[in-house]
């Protein structure tokens, strides 16, 4: 069964090294950026990634995705925001709720 992941359970599916739960599933374009902030977050504030282990977890978040459906919700934003307003949830959440019903797929609850 297919499913759409956010960022939050690539980054996880990353650290627990099982990314191979991943390939040939969905995530948005925006995951990308989700998730280079993630880790300059982990870099900058919480000073727990050295730089080449920033560097490394780049290539690795590049590569997953690689390995995944990247879409993007482009000409669907007042909708998505329409979604997000109904559910009192953020346009980057609602983003990927809008996709999973999209594709009448679920959202990955990992």
């Amino acid at each position: 069964m297919k499913l759409v992941f956010d960022s939050s359970s690539i980054f996880q599916a990353i650290i627990e090294n099982k990314v191979s739960i991943l390939a040939g599933n969905y995530t948005l374009k925006l995951a990308k950026y989700e998730l280079g902030n993630l880790v300059w977050k982990r870099r900058a504030l919480m000073k727990d990634l050295e730089r080449e282990e920033c560097k490394k977890l780049m290539e690795i978040i590049k590569g997953t995705l690689n390995l995944m459906e990247v879409l993007d919700i482009e000409c669907h934003e007042a909708e998505v925001a329409e979604l997000a307003e109904s559910l009192n949830l953020t346009f980057y959440d609602a983003s990927y709720i809008f996709l999973a019903k999209s594709k009448g797929i679920p959202l990955s609850d990992s």
